[in-house]
């Protein structure tokens, strides 16, 4: 009978010693018992940063922005829950997402009129920031294989007003782009999800183990080919994780690299504010491509939660 585990596994910080520098492992095994801080993105499709500011203004909140993006917010002095259950919320104007779950979107950066491929979609969160980066304009296919989640995406999308969307309940490995190929494909793949642990939260780490890195890699790999196949040339892609695990970010890039033989290319990504520590060369007595050092990785601090991406451009 599988016993969820009720405190991180002593493994696992073993490995976070091997990924990080030195220098930083204390301070990022602390934000393991600290709570995360309250964010959260204007939907542009329903209200305007000034409203939103004043509106959360008049009632005490403080709203600090980022420095990539103009509708991202951090919120001080209204408590947590104040906040979630707001008017403006339950209106669908403002959507509380991590400061690290919204990178990946603004990395693809999709522009109005785009075909976009959203390969993992619920909940919605990604999905729905895209379709307010486009305008309404252009179309996003949001793929989801878990029925539970297919419908929370729909819920979500519907709140937040957005009308450019197509579903499709599938496996994102059994896709394949019969209306044509996409300019941008988001694979914001599932993962072990080590960049969520929180110590005073046994659920996020219940069912962590090395064999659950193992199986996500393998998944992984699935979904980021399949969807590869289904960008233009010259289209670009963003893969990305919420964990740590070389296994699930930098040995998925390196394995698709070479699959490809040239077919893609690794992009720098500009984050400007983002603080990040270097992509990881080597794992398990296996070196990596030079390319993945153009990853990035996320540091977990007091504003962010650890995550990890990967822009490619398709030849």
């Amino acid at each position: 009978m599988f016993v969820k585990k009720t405190e991180i596994p002593a493994v696992f910080f073993e490995r976070l010693k091997k990924i990080l520098p030195e220098d930083l492992y204390s301070s990022v095994v602390e934000t393991y018992v600290a709570p995360d801080p309250i964010t959260i993105r204007v939907n542009t499709l329903k209200s305007s940063c000034a409203e939103v500011v004043a509106r959360l203004g008049s009632e005490g909140a403080v709203l600090t922005p980022v420095s990539w993006s103009h509708e991202v917010f951090e919120v001080t002095n209204m408590a947590r829950e104040v906040l979630s259950a707001h008017a403006l919320l339950e209106a669908g104007a403002v959507y509380q997402q991590s400061f690290s779950s919204l990178l990946p979107a603004v990395l693809l950066s999709p522009k109005p009129g785009d075909r976009v491929l959203d390969t993992c979609a619920a909940p919605g969160s990604k999905t729905t920031q895209m379709a307010a980066l486009m305008k309404g304009e252009g179309l996003i296919t949001a793929v989801e294989a878990v029925k539970e989640r297919f419908y929370r995406l729909k819920a979500v999308v519907t709140l937040l007003g957005v009308s450019n969307i197509e579903y499709k309940l599938m496996d994102a490995r059994r896709f394949e782009p019969r209306d044509g190929l996409y300019d941008r494909v988001l694979v914001d793949a599932p993962c072990s999800s080590e960049g969520r642990f929180k110590t005073f939260i046994p659920k996020t780490f219940a069912y962590w183990s090395p064999r659950k890195i193992k199986e996500m890699s393998h998944k992984q790999k699935g979904i980021l080919l399949s969807a590869s196949r289904a960008l233009k040339p010259g289209g670009e892609l963003v893969y990305s994780t919420c964990t740590c695990a070389p296994e699930e970010n930098e040995e998925v890039v390196d394995w698709f690299l070479r699959k490809n033989d040239s077919g893609f290319m690794l992009s720098p990504a500009e984050l400007p504010g983002v603080v990040r520590y270097p992509a990881v060369q080597e794992w398990n007595g296996r070196a990596y491509k030079n390319d993945v050092s153009a990853c990035v990785r996320v540091l977990p601090n007091a504003r962010y939660s650890g995550f990890f991406m990967a822009k490619f451009i398709k030849g």
